[in-house]
């Protein structure tokens, strides 16, 4: 049952690396992710008992699941070091390509020899893979056809390792790095052991203890993996809360913004759509709000098309309190009746402009919670009245 959990955690983030590099453009990370997840998913699976056995009578071949359980973990260190080469290096794509393609080349080679090294040492009893693995990395077993691959395993996850703690950080993607590294690491801790008992030491800890490490070692890497999924589900959810009122707002002021039939998609993308809406709604009531002032100002009764560049620049303000003006702003003419009073009290085309330190989704994030606080406290006040 764990086995099949471990299982099913992997097949499920690597079901979400798939369908994301079927959305998005596919790239040699996507690529390496697949690979190294749904091969460390497969070793998993090959060491469930009933598929151990349905694979052994189907192939032929006695303990045929603990060969390809190496070919599956060579194919996860590749996968996984192609990744993390890929995301650290700063050389040219063509460059990066040709890297990524050597070492599979590599792993490939690897793993065919690790085949057939498996096949030259004969058949055996059939036993479980706890089994196989105590009575081939002993000193009376043969062990040759574990010698090439975990050290292949060690020495590549190692590097996993080095690179993915030097890069870890606070951002979502960071600590998402940081988790799927720190079960690289238990990997290669258990792929140790293994190999200290495939040159005939005993190690620190047994075989048994090792096959618990590497399980929790993938339940790691897969925590890692569906980290990024499970912060973008629960952050967009919150950020859809907090935009909602400004763009029901916006969107009974400006309804053409909403024209067209929008496929519905994962809920980052929705999220991103809508903050895009209510950017082009912003844009539409403040060039109608500025006309409308510069109609005022002019004594000529006609207005400027032109712009001083002091009024586009930020005020010199904290981008809190810019934020809070334009909701204001907006806020105030929410119950207008007129479109001289909905525009009235704008602060300025400036005032709209995102300061230096913010995307362009985070400053209508900022003003989204301004708005909404204004809002909260506007019905407080009815309330209490």
């Amino acid at each position: 049952m764990i086995v099949w959990v471990i299982a099913g955690l992997l097949g499920l983030a690597t079901g979400l690396r798939i369908g994301w590099a079927l959305v998005n453009k596919q790239s040699l990370v996507s690529t390496a992710m697949i690979v190294a997840l749904g091969s460390l998913g497969l070793v998993a699976a090959l060491n469930w008992q009933p598929l151990t056995l349905l694979l052994d009578t189907l192939l032929g071949w006695p303990n045929i699941s603990m060969g390809l359980s190496q070919v599956a973990l060579v194919a996860c260190a590749a996968g996984s070091c192609v990744m993390i080469t890929t995301v650290s290096s700063i050389r040219r794509p063509a460059t990066i390509r040709r890297i990524a393609i050597a070492q599979y080349s590599v792993a490939a080679v690897i793993a065919t020899a690790s085949l057939v090294m498996f096949f030259a040492a004969g058949q055996q009893p059939e036993m479980s893979p706890e089994e196989y693995l105590r009575r081939t990395l002993n000193n009376g077993g043969n062990s040759l056809p574990w010698l090439l691959p975990l050290l292949y395993v060690l020495l590549a996850l190692s590097l996993v390792s080095w690179a993915g703690l030097r890069y870890s950080n606070r951002s979502r993607r960071g600590r998402a790095l940081f988790v799927f590294t720190i079960g690289i690491v238990l990997i290669v801790a258990a792929s140790g052991f293994f190999f200290l008992r495939a040159v005939g030491r005993s190690g620190p800890v047994g075989v048994g203890a090792a096959a618990t490490l590497l399980g929790c070692a993938m339940l790691v890497v897969a925590a890692g993996s569906l980290l990024p999924s499970i912060e973008d589900w629960f952050g967009a959810r919150r950020e859809l809360r907090v935009i909602q009122p400004l763009l029901d707002e916006l969107g009974r002021r400006q309804p053409d913004i909403g024209i067209g039939v929008r496929p519905r998609g994962p809920l980052v993308f929705r999220v991103a759509e809508r903050m895009s809406l209510i950017s082009d709604a912003l844009f539409l009531e403040a060039t109608a709000a500025d006309h409308k002032r510069r109609l005022r100002v002019d004594t000529g009764g006609s207005a400027s098309d032109e712009l001083d560049e002091t009024e586009l620049e930020s005020p010199p303000v904290p981008p809190e309190e810019q934020a809070r003006a334009i909701a204001e702003w907006i806020y105030a003419g929410t119950h207008a009746e007129t479109a001289e009073q909905r525009t009235a009290g704008f602060p300025g085309p400036g005032w709209l402009r995102q300061p230096g330190n913010y995307s362009d989704r985070e400053w209508i994030l900022e003003i989204a919670e301004q708005y909404r606080e204004l809002t909260r406290r506007g019905a407080a006040t009815d309330q209490s009245s």
